[in-house]
């Protein structure tokens, strides 16, 4: 007699379990995704790789795995927040990756961030965004480091947008020739930096200098190769 109460316990017991996790499953089922934080990328695309995971579908599990550190954050962002301001619904906010600056290669211009990753590729230049010229571009891939011909090349284009960006320096392209030497555009004017392991001593002397040129729209060359700390800047006007 035990024996059998017990065959037909198991079987009732596992049926009221499979009741309550169904209910509980189709009760707190997720129909609202929204996104914050996106710049970059698409609300769709952000959307869909945070809702494609069977247990993104409800509250109860994507909470669980949220607080479990288990995340499906893309290349492309830094952090994420889940949060869960209404019922079957959940608010994703992410903090991208931020473009650093971009480089020519071929018929393509690759934007990466401060470590070097591809974030982005368009067939024609982002006008908010300026870019390097160099020819020891090896490859691509997206959400992978740069490959280039010469080690230090990426480094030296890494450090260069970096401090132009920290001396809020207006620039177009920067050409950087075989021997690692930089020159900078900004509208019509040229700017020779040369090859240096800090850039700093330069661009501190620069903005101003560079400014005043772009705004009165005038065209020449400043050759900042050789400069010393103290020394006049000329402005070679063309």
């Amino acid at each position: 007699m035990k024996g059998l109460r017990l065959r037909y316990k198991i079987p009732i017991i596992c049926g009221i379990v499979l009741v309550i996790v169904l209910i509980l499953w189709f009760t707190f089922l997720i129909d609202t995704v929204t996104i914050e934080g996106n710049t970059y990328f698409s609300t769709t695309e952000v959307e869909k790789t945070y809702s494609q995971k069977w247990w993104q579908k409800n509250m109860l599990t994507y909470f669980v795995f949220d607080k479990l550190g288990i995340k499906t954050d893309p290349e492309y962002v830094r952090e994420s927040e889940i949060t869960f301001p209404g019922f079957r619904s959940v608010n994703v906010k992410i903090y991208e990756k931020t473009i650093l600056a971009g480089v020519k290669y071929a018929n393509h211009y690759i934007y990466f961030d401060k470590e070097g990753m591809v974030l982005e590729t368009t067939d024609k230049p982002k006008e908010d965004i300026a870019y390097f010229v160099s020819d020891d571009i090896t490859d691509f891939t997206l959400y992978q480091t740069l490959s280039t011909g010469r080690e230090e090349l990426l480094e030296q284009m890494i450090n260069l947008a970096g401090r132009l960006k920290y001396y809020k320096i207006m620039w177009d392209t920067v050409e950087i020739d075989a021997e690692g030497k930089a020159t900078l555009m900004a509208d019509k004017v040229s700017v020779r930096l040369g090859r240096k392991n800090d850039y700093d001593e330069v661009l501190s002397v620069l903005p101003d200098v560079l400014k005043t040129a772009v705004e009165t729209k005038r065209a020449g060359e400043i050759d900042l190769t050789n400069y010393k700390p103290g020394a006049n800047i000329i402005f070679k006007q063309k």
